[in-house]
């Protein structure tokens, strides 16, 4: 919430609870967290639990026609049965995205420039006289 505060984001909402029991409508569970959306009012949905599919039911009813959901799943198998149930509630252009870790190895290196090189020259030169 701060980042969006932050980056002048001022039309997302955030909120921690119970997606799979509770959805998305603001309901007795949750005291002073801002605005909720409506029904069918909002343009996405990022999902990032342990089954997401188990809350694809209370998105399918908050998101606008045309809107997009987006699921963050670390395993292969998370991914199927999350497709397999957006296929299954009817929804289009499913995309799969695979974000890989890559370590870069990190080094000083010290890089001299021709400046360098001539000043110390320069003031070897200076010391033997």
């Amino acid at each position: 919430k701060e980042l969006f505060e932050k980056l002048k984001i001022n039309q997302a909402t955030c909120f921690w609870r119970d997606v799979y029991t509770n959805g998305f409508l603001k309901g007795e569970d949750v005291e002073n967290q801002g605005e909720f959306p409506q029904e069918n009012s909002v343009d996405a949905i990022f999902l990032d639990l342990p089954q997401p599919w188990l809350a694809l039911d209370h998105s399918k009813k908050m998101i606008k026609k045309g809107g997009r959901i987006c699921c963050f799943s670390p395993c292969i198998e998370q991914v199927q049965k999350t497709a397999l149930e957006l296929k299954q509630q009817g929804w289009k252009n499913l995309e799969t995205l695979e974000c890989l870790k890559r370590h870069f190895e990190r080094r000083v290196k010290q890089e001299q420039s021709l400046f360098d090189d001539v000043q110390k020259k320069v003031c070897t030169e200076q010391n033997k006289r």
